[in-house]
Formats: C-alpha cells, sequence, structure tokens
C-alpha cells in the first residue's frame, strides 16, 4: 500500500508543478487566448528536469538535487509572479486541470489492463528509464554493456519522468505506466490548450484538435476490422499492428496506436514537449504589435531551453522544430518589414528586419545549444553515417499515403481551396495539378501528385497572411512543413546500420510521427473554418448544385470520421484482450508467473542495491526481444552484454560484442575459478547472477562460487546471486 501512496504523492506534485508553473508558461503564452496556462505542466516539467541535470555535475544527481531544482523554480516563478500578477482565467484554469485529469486516469486506467513490462522494446525503455534513476551522474551507464554510458543516446525523455519519480521514491515499474499514462495527458492537454488558442477560446475545437491528433487511427483499421471481423480473415500478428505497417519496410507509427502499443520510446515521451515548443511558437507567431519576436530574456531563455530540450529527448526533433523556428521568426520579420516600411526609409526597414532576423535566429540557435554543453560533450551518436536515396521501387504509393492521411488531406485541401478566393487561381491550381502529375511520372515519385499541389496551396495560403499573422497562416505553414518532410522521405534517408529494402525505416518511422501531428492539427482548424464559413450562407441562398456538393462533402466527412475511429476502439479492446492481464500498475506483476524465483531476486536487488555495480546474467547473439537480459532490464545495473542487436545498431563493435559472448559462456560454464575471476575483473562484475534462464543456457560449474574467499552467497532460493568480494 505504501508504494501507491508515493505514486498519489507524485501526482499532486505534478499538479503543482503546473501551478507553480503558470507565470513562466504566461511569458511564453502571453498573447495566447490561455496564457500558456495549458502548457505549464509540461514547461515545469522541462525546467526541473533541466535544473536538475545540471546541479548534477556539481551535488550528483539524487533527491536533494531535484528537490533543489523545485524550490529554485518556486522561486523565479515568485519573482516574475510578483512582477505581472497575471494569471489565467478561472474559465481556463478549470477546463484545462479537467481536461488533464480525465485523460490522465482515462489512460491509466487502460495501462492498468496493459500492465507488463515484456515484450518487443518494453525491456530497453525500462533499461533507460532504470539506468536514469540508479545513477548518480551523466551520461548514466549503459545496462547492456559493461563499462560503457549512455552517450550515443538522447536520454533526456526518461530523465523527465525519472526525476518526479525519484523525489517520491516510485517504483520503477509502476512509473514505467505511469509515465506512458502522464505523457498521454500532457499531450491532450498541450493539443486542447492549441485548438483553444487557434480559435480563440473555443473550447470545442480545443477538444477537437486534442481528439484528432491523439485518439484517432488511420483506414487500416477498418479495412483491418472488415477483413478479420467481418470476412474472418486470419492473420498472424494480431488486429492493431498493421496500422503502423501500412508503407511496406517501414514504421509509420502515429500517436494513439504508440500509446496502446506502449513501448517506453524516446519519440513517444517527446510529443508533449514537441507540442510545447509549438505553443510557443503560436504565441510569436500571433505577436503583431511588437517589435520584437521576444519581449524579454526570460523568454527568449525560457523558449530557447525548451527547444533545446527536443534534442536530448529524441534528436530528430530538433531539426524539424528549429526550421520552423526560423520559418515563424521571418514571418514575424516579414510582417515588421511591411508594418514599417511607410514610417521609416525602405531600405533601413529593410535593414532593420535582416537585422533583427539574423540575431533572433542566431540567439535561439545559441541558447539552444550552449545550456546543454556538457551533454554535447560528451555525446559519440554512431548509428548514422549520412544520407543516401530512395530506390523509386520503395517509394510511397498514392494508395499507402491515402490510407494514412486521407481525413486530413480531405480537410486540408478544402480549407486550402476555399483561400484561393478567385475562379482563375483556380483555373491556375488545376494546371499545376496537371503538372504535379506529369512531374510524379518522369521523377517516379507518385507522391508528387498529391505533395505538390498541397504544397502550392500551403505556401500560396501562408504569404498571402504573412502581414496579418493570423492562425490561417500559421496552419498553412504547418501543413507545408509536412509536405516538406513528405517530400524529404520520398527522395532520401537517413544511412543507418539498417540496410536492404528497410533502409528507410527510421527516417519515415520518425518523419511521419510530425506529418501525422502537423497535418492532423492543420485538419481540426480545416474543419474549424469551414464549418464557419458554410454556417454564413443560408441553404436558400446557395445554388443548387452547392447543396448537393455540401452534402456530399459532408457525407464523406462523416465516412472518414467514423473509419478513422474503428481503431482506437478496437485497438484497445483487443490489445486489453490479448494481454489477458489482472489489473495492475505493477508492470512486473507478470513474472510471478513468468519466473516467480527472478520476480523475488530482482525485487531484492531493486530493494538491497545501490548504484550501478555490475552484475553478470545470461545473454546470447540472438537476445534482442527476447526475456534475455532480464535482470538488467529491470533493475538499470550493467550488465556484461544485453540485446546483441540493439548494442551493434548503436554501433557497439561487433568483435568485441562477440567477444563478451563468449567471455560470459566462459564465467558460467569454466571449472577454473582462477579463468572466471580473471574475466570476472576485466568486466569489474560485483555480482553473478544464477536463475533458471542462466541453468538452461549454461552448463555451469557452481563449485567455484562457493569460495568464500572470493564469493559471497547474498541471496539464495530458486535463484542464486553471488557478491564477488576481492579480485583473485
Amino acid at each position: 500500500m505504501l508504494e501507491y501512496l508515493h505514486v498519489i504523492f507524485w501526482f499532486i506534485f505534478i499538479e503543482i508543478l503546473g501551478l507553480v508553473s503558470i507565470p513562466l508558461a504566461g511569458i511564453a503564452g502571453n498573447r495566447l487566448a490561455d496564457r500558456g496556462y495549458s502548457a505549464a505542466r509540461t514547461l515545469g516539467i522541462v525546467l526541473v528536469t533541466y535544473l536538475a541535470w545540471l546541479f548534477s555535475f556539481l551535488c550528483g544527481f539524487n533527491r536533494r538535487t531535484i528537490l533543489i531544482s523545485v524550490l529554485l523554480l518556486c522561486l523565479i516563478s515568485g519573482i516574475v509572479y510578483r512582477k505581472q500578477r497575471t494569471l489565467p482565467e478561472k474559465k481556463i484554469l478549470l477546463s484545462n486541470e479537467l481536461v488533464f485529469a480525465a485523460s490522465f486516469f482515462f489512460f491509466l486506467l487502460i495501462r492498468m489492463y496493459l500492465p507488463k513490462i515484456y515484450r518487443h522494446e518494453k525491456f530497453m525503455d525500462f533499461a533507460f528509464l532504470n539506468a536514469v534513476m540508479r545513477t548518480s551522474s551523466f551520461p548514466p551507464a549503459d545496462p547492456w554493456f559493461a563499462g560503457g554510458s549512455l552517450d550515443f543516446y538522447y536520454y533526456f525523455g526518461y530523465l523527465a519522468v525519472g526525476a518526479p519519480g525519484k523525489l517520491f521514491s516510485v517504483e520503477p515499474s509502476m512509473l514505467f505506466n505511469l509515465a506512458i499514462a502522464l505523457t498521454f495527458a500532457l499531450s491532450f492537454n498541450l493539443l486542447f490548450g492549441f485548438g483553444y488558442n487557434l480559435t480563440h477560446g473555443k473550447i470545442r475545437y480545443g477538444f477537437l484538435t486534442a481528439l484528432f491528433v491523439i485518439l484517432l487511427g488511420n483506414l487500416q483499421g477498418v479495412k483491418e476490422f472488415i477483413s478479420m471481423y467481418l470476412i474472418k480473415e486470419t492473420t498472424i500478428v494480431g488486429y492493431y499492428w498493421s496500422s503502423s505497417r501500412v508503407i511496406p519496410y517501414t514504421i509509420n507509427e502515429f500517436p494513439y496506436f504508440s500509446f496502446i502499443h506502449g513501448d517506453l520510446h524516446s519519440h513517444m515521451i517527446a510529443i508533449p514537449f514537441q507540442l510545447l515548443v509549438l505553443a510557443f511558437l503560436l504565441n510569436i507567431y500571433l505577436r503583431k504589435d511588437s517589435n520584437r519576436v521576444f519581449e524579454s530574456i526570460l523568454e527568449l531563455l525560457i523558449f530557447s531551453v525548451s527547444l533545446g530540450f527536443l534534442f536530448l529527448s529524441n534528436s530528430w526533433d530538433f531539426p524539424i522544430y528549429f526550421s520552423l523556428t526560423f520559418a515563424v521568426v521571418f514571418a514575424f520579420y516579414y510582417g515588421y518589414y511591411i508594418r514599417s516600411k511607410s514610417l521609416y526609409i525602405q531600405n533601413k526597414s529593410l535593414s532593420r528586419s535582416v537585422t533583427g532576423f539574423l540575431e533572433t535566429v542566431l540567439s535561439v540557435f545559441a541558447l539552444s545549444l550552449l545550456p546543454y554543453l556538457p551533454f554535447y560533450l560528451s555525446f559519440k551518436p554512431q548509428a548514422a553515417s549520412g544520407f543516401d536515396f530512395v530506390p523509386p521501387e520503395l517509394r510511397t504509393t498514392i494508395g499507402e499515403f491515402l490510407i494514412l492521411f486521407s481525413l486530413f488531406l480531405f480537410l486540408t485541401l478544402s480549407f486550402l481551396i476555399t483561400r484561393l478566393e478567385s475562379r482563375r487561381k483556380i483555373q491556375y491550381f488545376l494546371l499545376w495539378i496537371g503538372i504535379s502529375a506529369f512531374l510524379a511520372k518522369e521523377l517516379s515519385i507518385p507522391l508528387l501528385v498529391i505533395l505538390l499541389p498541397l504544397l502550392a496551396l500551403s505556401l500560396y495560403s501562408f504569404q498571402k497572411d504573412l502581414t496579418e499573422r493570423s492562425s490561417a497562416g500559421f496552419v498553412s505553414l504547418l501543413i507545408a512543413v509536412a509536405v516538406f518532410l513528405a517530400l524529404f522521405c520520398e527522395i532520401i534517408f537517413l544511412d543507418d546500420h539498417i540496410s536492404g529494402n528497410f533502409a528507410r525505416m527510421n527516417t519515415v518511422f520518425k518523419f511521419y510521427m510530425h506529418l501525422w501531428t502537423f497535418l492532423a492539427i492543420a485538419a481540426s482548424y480545416s474543419f474549424y473554418q469551414l464549418y464557419f464559413r458554410y454556417r454564413a450562407f443560408p441553404k436558400n441562398n446557395l445554388p443548387t448544385n452547392r447543396v448537393y456538393g455540401k452534402k456530399v462533402w459532408t457525407v464523406s466527412l462523416m465516412l472518414l470520421v467514423l473509419s478513422c475511429s474503428v481503431f482506437p476502439v478496437v485497438a484497445t479492446f483487443t490489445r486489453i484482450e490479448d494481454m489477458n492481464a489482472k489489473p495492475a500498475l505493477d508492470g512486473m506483476e507478470y513474472m510471478k508467473e513468468l519466473d516467480r524465483g527472478d520476480y523475488d531476486a530482482i525485487k531484492w536487488i531493486q530493494e538491497n542495491l545501490s548504484g550501478t555495480p555490475i552484475i553478470l546474467e545470461a545473454s546470447s547473439d540472438d537476445s534482442s526481444y527476447s526475456y534475455i537480459s532480464r535482470v538488467s532490464a529491470n533493475t538499470g545495473l550493467p550488465t556484461v552484454i544485453g540485446w546483441a542487436r540493439h548494442e551493434q545498431f548503436w554501433g557497439r563493435d561487433d568483435t568485441e560484442i562477440r567477444a563478451r559472448f563468449e567471455d560470459v559462456n566462459t564465467i558460467y560454464s569454466t571449472s577454473s575459478k582462477k579463468k572466471a575471476l580473471e574475466l570476472m575483473n576485466k568486466y569489474n562484475i560485483n555480482y553473478v547472477y544464477i536463475g533458471q534462464l542462466e541453468r538452461q543456457m549454461y552448463d555451469i560449474k557452481t563449485d567455484k562460487f562457493q569460495d568464500e574467499t572470493y564469493f559471497e552467497p547474498v541471496y539464495q532460493g530458486s535463484v542464486r546471486i553471488y557478491k564477488v568480494k576481492k579480485e583473485f
């Protein structure tokens, strides 16, 4: 029962963190309808995480450091509040609190029926979370490569959920599921606020935006439903999986798939941090009565630290959001140039605009990197070696793209076409569609038929809005960025350790999540604009063909929405049914039935071993996605070698990995105490774990562990754990 008390305190702390951060969110969101309140909770988590990480280089990473960070945030926020004394309206506070709490407990309930931290890549995610919570310094130790560190991985997403968990001593196996529910709720709340701010205070469109981005699925969901439940075709992978594998040889995840799938990956944890930056960019875009992008140094710092946080939580996000920042700052100074041209000499106005633009972009870039300099000094990514071109046979087809984004394309195209306003412009647009079809055939890039017209419309709408800088212009910019990302994925890919037909898998995987977010936000705003546009024209005043056209459009929209709503409903129930787990918050409960000895031994390790001593457990060259490495994954203690395929992908030397497998086998199997101890000394092994899995994999010679001069049995049961007392 005590562990649940820690969970209650943890949740109260998250709520308090949001309230404390209101003044700071108000500075970076002062032109938004909710004054940035929907972003306050996420901003508080970002700032506490950053401060705790920064102070750890002086005092170590511990509960005291985290508490100092919280108190410092309270102090800064208190000073800001005393100067400004502005708070959001009561309606905004209550609506956001209800949205956050309802979405958190809704998804926590789902997680309680899907609690297992097992299968897929959950062991990897849990290993990273445990490693971050155990560490006293950064970068944390690599739990699957003894002697190595996480200097190749962006671990701040795990730190962001690990720091509050560490402060309130929440069991990591509970925190894993809490973190998924928290990420869902933070994202839902931010999207609610985003829709609310785009529509200048309309709550229903706040909900619509959150529902479009977070809860909808793609058309593969209804296609798979018909195949499995109506036609009764059999499938190996179950219902929900194929919706994330529409484009062959790639991964095309979308938010609800990621949440219901339940791997605590960095790309999922990073969603609220992306939306935080997006909210602040909307605030900048809507600021029309100022000659400065940032009205204070503190606002510049808040934005830059939030932007810089993206690289350390999921590095693929940073170039996308920095490019978006570049475009928003350009729009700001272009508008400033147009407004001031009548007041100053044109050259002087142009000079000020260019100078302001360059200074702002360079300042943001520098201040998004410099605060995180210790991370970059130790960061040694080895997973990618450059770019390569996508071969024609691997490019996305029009049909696959429409399965993924039909609803969003339908709404955004409808909205953008209404922005053309004249028959001549529509004729030019039709001509451009023909040119796009020709280019698609000649260049063997089928998606150009969709992407080039969409790009032309979005850029036209964006440039049309540059002087006004309204919500419509910002949404048009999001559409344009989404199109650029889609084009990027059709032309080049990041050259990593995955080759052959799967070479562009990670490029599509990472970028299509942003594609979904931008197009879904744009689609919800498009519906808002189209609804008010058509409501303004009484049906009696419309020509007959317009009335029929409107009915066809409405029916098409309803069918698309219903089709995209099939996935979240069916996937949720089938996932719960397939897992068939007793409701629990502890993600290790499954282990009681799978291997009770492992469960008890790992719980003992969690309660009795501090720091990051190295523990020996079973390993093999075919270990990835298996039960192997269960001790290091569930405790964060480094082992000699964990999931081999993953370590290879992260850049570890293949020869050394194979040597480690052989050494682990030798330690367990040799009769020579001298040989075993020499190898233990080589890897600084502190504990030897012998469970059912080790006995199955190795011919273990246990006699050598009976020598009390060198070994001390610290845990005895169906699992035995020996402490290495001293070197040979």
